[in-house]
């Protein structure tokens, strides 16, 4: 049994090369249930007999794709084509192939290549991703096989990629109670309680699964997630951590781990965390200004203007990754810097009044006070009311000793709301250069 639970993915090559060497004898017809027996009927061209075994299951409640794609072939031989399409819309709608049944039929009985056909089958349409017809094959196998650990857990799985948690978890317990030393179908049980908000009874099975397996790192990640869930941190820290040292390439697990620092304001290792999780992905944005963030809380100017050179790498088109790398670029005293990243930031973005200002500033800062003057121009042009255009470029004409122009932009600026005196805001006389 250990064998069929090897991946799916070999199942198909697997059963492509057994060969029956001695056909089972086949069922008298005098001995059947209603399925097999309808199914014989087919195959001996007895339609009515078919419908008629069909009608008694679906009245029993057994109805399924199998049942309703009999009575639409054996109603379709019959040229009753109203109820054949009737029957094959109930069919389609259970994702059961038509071709299948037919090859059934043709079998004539035989159980094992009846059973290996409904099993290839919903392996085939799982290996797919056909996940509602791989769920019918496999119940239809389990009919006749029930206590099959490898249908079981298929079938489960493709509950699970449908979103039928509830189904696949009563699956996944169902394969438990066959063989409850299954460390995988623990963790799987747990995920699903974990995505209906049962975290009590998820983080039983997840920690089942670490009993079971203390190598399975993604039973430890998970049983961080819901203590994470249930609020004790320090209990998520620890399985994360143990799962960052068995997979430390999963970026969900350091993602998690740095959350978790962030929110206790631990940024030491929030920032250690946070670096590990960029280095797997430097396209992530949030993360990089996480990092911005950190650096900057830090005084760490340098870290931080590197990781936006970054951000703007990934999404040039981002006005505020030019905006705090400049300012970090003037808290580093790199004016020259800066004056560069705001010119490159309005060839690439356009016109922008705090683009235009800021490299205004900058020049000043350098002692370009006519290129600072042609960029305050510009931000007076895009908008009239930002006292600070007026102050800088005061500033600016006060570098280029004219006072007139000077005064006037000093005057506009506290009409606007800046009170201080023109020789308050004077920069350091610093040679001209246009």
């Amino acid at each position: 049994m250990r064998m069929k639970n090897k991946l799916l993915t070999l199942l198909c090559v697997a059963l492509a090369t057994i060969s029956v060497a001695q056909p089972p004898v086949k069922i008298g017809s005098d001995n059947m249930d209603l399925r097999s027996g309808a199914i014989h009927y087919f195959a001996h061209s007895r339609y009515l007999d078919c419908i008629m075994n069909c009608q008694k299951m679906v009245a029993l409640g057994y109805s399924d794709g199998l049942v309703t794609g009999l009575m639409s072939m054996a109603y379709d031989s019959l040229v009753n084509h109203e109820a054949a399409i009737k029957n094959k819309e109930l069919t389609a709608s259970y994702g059961v192939d038509s071709s299948l049944l037919r090859r059934l039929a043709a079998s004539n009985l035989q159980p094992e290549i009846y059973k290996r056909s409904i099993m290839s089958s919903g392996a085939s349409f799982y290996n797919t991703s056909k996940w509602d017809s791989s769920e019918t094959y496999f119940a239809e196998y389990l009919k006749l096989e029930p206590t099959d650990t490898f249908a079981i857990f298929f079938l489960a799985n493709a509950q699970f990629y449908q979103g039928k948690y509830a189904m696949a978890q009563a699956n996944y317990k169902r394969l438990l109670e066959i063989d409850f030393n299954r460390p995988d179908v623990h963790n799987l049980t747990g995920v699903c309680f974990m995505l209906q908000n049962n975290y009590l009874n998820a983080r039983d099975h997840f920690s089942q699964a670490v009993i079971l397996d203390k190598g399975l790192a993604v039973a430890k990640y998970n049983l961080g997630r819901v203590h994470y869930g249930l609020n004790d941190k320090t209990a998520a820290l620890q399985s994360l951590n143990e799962a960052y040292v068995l997979n430390p390439k999963d970026s969900n697990c350091v993602a998690l781990i740095s959350q978790i620092y962030l929110e206790q304001n631990d940024n030491k290792n929030a920032e250690k965390f946070l670096a590990k999780l960029y280095a797997l992905n430097r396209n992530n944005e949030k993360v990089g200004w996480n990092l911005v963030n950190i650096a900057l809380k830090n005084a760490d100017y340098e870290h931080a203007a590197a990781y936006l050179q970054n951000i703007i790498r990934v999404n040039p088109k981002n006005p505020e990754g030019y905006n705090k790398l400049g300012e970090t670029y003037m808290s580093m005293n790199s004016y020259e810097q800066a004056f560069n990243n705001y010119e490159n930031a309005i060839a690439k973005l356009g016109e922008n009044r705090n683009f235009h200002y800021h490299a205004g500033v900058c020049a000043i800062k350098i002692g370009l006070y006519g290129k600072a003057v042609e960029h305050l121009d510009k931000a007076a042009e895009l908008d009239a009311t930002f006292a600070k255009t007026f102050q800088a470029r005061g500033d600016a004409y006060t570098g280029m000793k004219k006072k007139k122009q000077a005064k006037q932009d000093y005057k506009q600026a506290k009409a606007l709301g800046i009170g201080l005196a023109p020789e308050a805001n004077a920069p350091a006389q610093l040679q001209a250069r246009k």
